[in-house]
């Protein structure tokens, strides 16, 4: 019989209304997690991905999803599926460099992948800093302009 590796190191109640939910936490190491990440237990079930692996959550995430649990809005801060984004996709990326908030068009380098936080990633070269990991909601997709149609415009003239 596998031994049963639940060890909670913090519980929170959130009532709403008449409705209250216990969130457990438990160190994300017992479960191949990084230090300093937290797997949690909602109504007695954990939080996982869509696929089925354990999904961890930073300390910021976690403050998150207490205060969409709050206000009823937890479905917002949970991860849905695998965002649209190929690689060799054109986007606007914002990210911090030598201390400053940056944005930059780029290029995505891969396609999207779940960090251990439980956030969505891509990798986008950028000028200042090169090769980045950068959250998938710090990346603005866009749209390739259709040069050719206005270039037959041009040309239709001459003759």
């Amino acid at each position: 019989m596998p031994t049963d590796k639940r060890e909670f190191c913090g519980s929170i109640s959130v009532r709403i209304d008449t409705c209250r939910r216990k969130l457990e936490l438990s160190p994300a190491e017992l479960y191949g997690g990084e230090e300093g990440l937290y797997r949690v237990r909602l109504g007695r079930r954990w939080i996982d991905t869509p696929e089925g692996k354990p999904l961890f959550f930073d300390r910021t995430r976690l403050a998150d999803l207490l205060a969409a649990h709050a206000f009823g809005e937890a479905a917002a801060v949970l991860p849905d599926k695998l965002p649209d984004l190929p690689r060799s996709s054109r986007v606007s990326v914002k990210f911090w460099h030598d201390g400053l908030p940056r944005r930059e068009l780029s290029w995505t380098a891969s396609p999207p992948w779940r960090g251990f936080d439980g956030r969505f990633y891509v990798f986008a070269m950028t000028v200042a800093a090169g090769f980045i990991a950068v959250p998938v909601d710090e990346v603005e997709p866009l749209r390739h302009r259709n040069t050719s149609a206005r270039q037959g415009a041009n040309h239709a003239g001459r003759g």
